[in-house]
């Protein structure tokens, strides 16, 4: 016999799917909008004619960096 008053979903359940959604979207705002700040900044200091430290050379042999300047 099948129950005349159905058990009812528990309380706040779509309050809490749309907060969990809004923290999702700001999470992947936030991402974005940091990623094209950092894009800017490594462009700008590329233009100035400045090195990022990841793509000094170590030594005047290593493969794939610019050749060491002599002093």
């Amino acid at each position: 016999m099948p129950n005349p008053h159905p058990t009812q979903p528990p309380r706040g359940t779509g309050k809490f799917a749309l907060i969990a959604g809004v923290i999702v979207a700001l999470m992947i705002a936030v991402t974005f909008v940091g990623m094209n700040a950092q894009h800017a900044q490594d462009m700008k200091a590329k233009q100035e004619g400045q090195v990022k430290p990841s793509e000094v050379p170590m030594h005047e042999k290593d493969l794939g960096k610019a050749p060491v300047q002599p002093k």
